[in-house]
């Protein structure tokens, strides 16, 4: 029955100091977190730092509790910023791409529909082959729900940079899930 416990309840429950609350929480949402902040890091070890790190920051504060709409969500940025925070810290600085030339929406169109047809793995596989900013742009917009302008806000980037990184992205995607399937078109 404490499994069905609502996040409130469980939020309650961590304020009166019952572990309980804390690990119950901790169990709902950590693989959740881990995963976004992994996505972003691709180090097991420093991922798992930043997930403690996020936990705890969430359990001290509290006091900011009411503001909460979704803990899920809460988590989940703070987790984001601070796995940033560490990339931007270990010197992975984001530059501006604002002259990169944008495609236009019918060839994104076409990627898209082929982007449809490709199958999960070999998707997964070919985001994994992006390295930097690309790699950064896409997880945090199709992974983390993030519009382009939270993406631009979140890397210290304009909108406009982070469309053309995402368009980039999508293009090298679709460059290597062709090849892998030998499609000529």
């Amino acid at each position: 029955m404490q499994n069905q416990l609502s996040d409130k309840d469980l939020l309650a429950m961590c304020q009166t100091g019952n572990e309980s609350g804390f690990a119950q929480l901790y169990h709902r949402y950590a693989k959740k977190i881990f995963n976004s902040i992994y996505r972003i890091l691709a180090n097991q070890e420093e991922s798992e730092d930043i997930l403690q790190e996020t936990f705890v920051d969430f359990f001290s504060r509290s006091e900011k509790w009411h503001l909460v709409l979704s803990v899920e969500a809460w988590l989940r940025r703070m987790g984001v910023n601070k796995a940033i925070s560490l990339l931007r810290k270990n010197k992975q600085y984001f530059t501006s791409v604002d002259d990169l030339e944008i495609q236009d929406d019918g060839e994104d169109e076409l990627l898209e529909k082929e982007w449809r047809e490709c199958r999960l793995t070999d998707l997964e596989q070919a985001i994994d082959q992006l390295t930097g900013v690309p790699k950064m742009v896409i997880n945090l917009y199709l992974f983390e729900n993030m519009s382009h302008d939270e993406v631009a806000e979140a890397l210290g980037m304009t909108a406009v940079a982070v469309r053309s990184q995402y368009h980039r992205a999508k293009k090298k995607i679709y460059e290597q899930l062709k090849e892998r399937y030998n499609y000529a078109g």
